[in-house]
């Protein structure tokens, strides 16, 4: 049912289940472990990155030990929940530590029950959440308290059809304003979603899988998430695949790792292309122009051809009219005035001189020029002699450089942070506006 297992205590409301099982979660019973990377796609990597990397340890079907990891630029930052139960097994507590890294602080969650219902969850020097029953022992109400005791969130449940079926009133403060958020559950999956103000109102509804995962959630503005899944022979998901039409930089995608009790796993958490490539439409058909664009061989040098249109629209084609608008990027150039492009088919560098200027001339085709550096990387200069630097499709900032002479006074020393010596040659002859590759000394 929810599309990342972890944090699963920052959602309230399934405290009142005092447990955490595997048929929560939509897993099967002889589940005893789940891995799971998510990926997003990076522009300025031009890859699929990990971002997040999850694993559950589970024992006789209850969550036992939690790890997030996060992934941020190459750097990770980790945390740990481990979950205790009563001898009844119903939860008694959850405690946070920070891993690797600084990950929030370690916070420690506490249950106390009364006739076996759950009367109160504390979260230690932050906030508290009491509950109430009628007399059927029907949830009806739930009201967080901050540190400081006053009510920061107040939940009504209502119009009970039965233990899995009824409306959830969620309302800020003491529950006393007009503002609210309406959920509707059925069968214990959430089906409808309303939110209420002053000046504003939305409604989402959410449809599921004969396996009770989320396929779909429909906005009242006719917008869309969409869930796609593969399972193995277990019904238990290994692959996941959440698209957003209407913003598909936000599209991600989860591999999972089954571990069995009897010690057999299914699944992986490497990435899939061909699995994104089934619902990612931008991601499919910029790798088929790529794979098509590939099989090309040019006789010209500089192949790419750059039009300039009303309001600096810009048009790429290459020798044979092939539109490359979709497979190349278009590189920040915030120091000087020439268009600069990174080609993924072959993983080039051209550029446009002066292609920014007022006076450039437009609705004509002019070529773009393909260059090579040793190093990859690339500097040119503006007409105040500033430097600037580029490499693999991305600009580079000048802080991360420091220019210095060179004994050869045609030449410049450069100096970067990682502490490679590089080399401007003949910066007194070159042109502004134009590229020159970095050569290292």
């Amino acid at each position: 049912m929810k599309f990342h297992i972890l944090f699963l205590f920052w959602f309230a409301n399934i405290f009142a289940q005092q447990q955490f099982r595997t048929s929560d979660f939509g897993y099967s019973d002889d589940v005893i472990k789940v891995e799971e990377s998510l990926y997003k796609f990076d522009k300025d990597q031009n890859k699929f990155i990990k971002e997040n990397y999850y694993i559950t340890e589970i024992k006789n079907t209850y969550v036992q030990r939690q790890i997030l990891e996060n992934i941020y630029q190459e750097e990770k930052i980790s945390g740990e929940y481990l979950y205790v139960y009563n001898s009844d097994l119903t939860l008694k507590e959850i405690n946070y530590k920070p891993i690797i890294g600084n990950f929030g602080h370690p916070i420690r969650f506490l249950f106390n029950y009364e006739k076996g219902k759950l009367e109160r969850v504390i979260v230690e020097h932050m906030s508290s959440t009491t509950y109430e029953y009628d007399k059927k022992g029907n949830l009806i109400k739930e009201v967080e308290l901050n540190a400081d005791d006053e009510p920061s969130e107040t939940i009504f449940y209502e119009d009970y059809i039965d233990k899995k079926s009824y409306t959830k009133i969620k309302k800020s403060n003491d529950g006393s304003g007009s503002d609210f958020t309406k959920e509707i559950y059925k069968d214990g999956l959430l089906i409808e979603k309303n939110m209420i103000s002053e000046d504003f109102k939305s409604n989402t509804k959410y449809s599921y899988d004969n396996f009770r995962n989320v396929i779909s959630q429909v906005y009242d503005d006719s917008s869309r998430i969409d869930f796609n899944y593969e399972f193995d022979a277990n019904n238990n998901r290994i692959k996941i695949a959440k698209v957003i039409p209407a913003m598909p930089d936000d599209n991600s995608f989860a591999f999972a790792k089954i571990t069995y009790a009897d010690g057999t796993t299914s699944g992986s958490t490497e990435l899939d292309l061909n699995f994104i490539k089934k619902y990612d439409e931008v991601f499919r058909e910029k790798d088929s122009l790529l794979q098509q664009y590939r099989k090309v061989v040019y006789s010209r040098k500089d192949y790419l051809s750059v039009l300039k249109g009303h309001d600096s629209v810009i048009e790429i084609q290459d020798s044979y009219d092939n539109n490359f608008e979709k497979v190349v990027q278009l590189v920040d150039t915030p120091e000087h005035s020439s268009l600069v492009i990174f080609n993924e088919v072959d993983q080039s560098i051209h550029f446009v001189k002066g292609f920014y200027l007022d006076d450039f001339a437009k609705h004509e085709w002019h070529d773009a020029i393909k260059l090579i550096s040793p190093t990859g990387i690339y500097w040119v200069k503006n007409n105040k002699f500033k430097i600037s630097f580029y490499q693999d499709g991305k600009y580079l900032q000048s802080s991360n450089f420091s220019i210095e002479n060179d004994e050869n006074p045609n030449h410049l020393v450069v100096k970067s942070v990682d502490g490679t010596i590089y080399q401007i040659q003949n910066v007194d002859t070159s042109e502004a506006g134009r590229l020159y590759p970095l050569f290292k000394k």
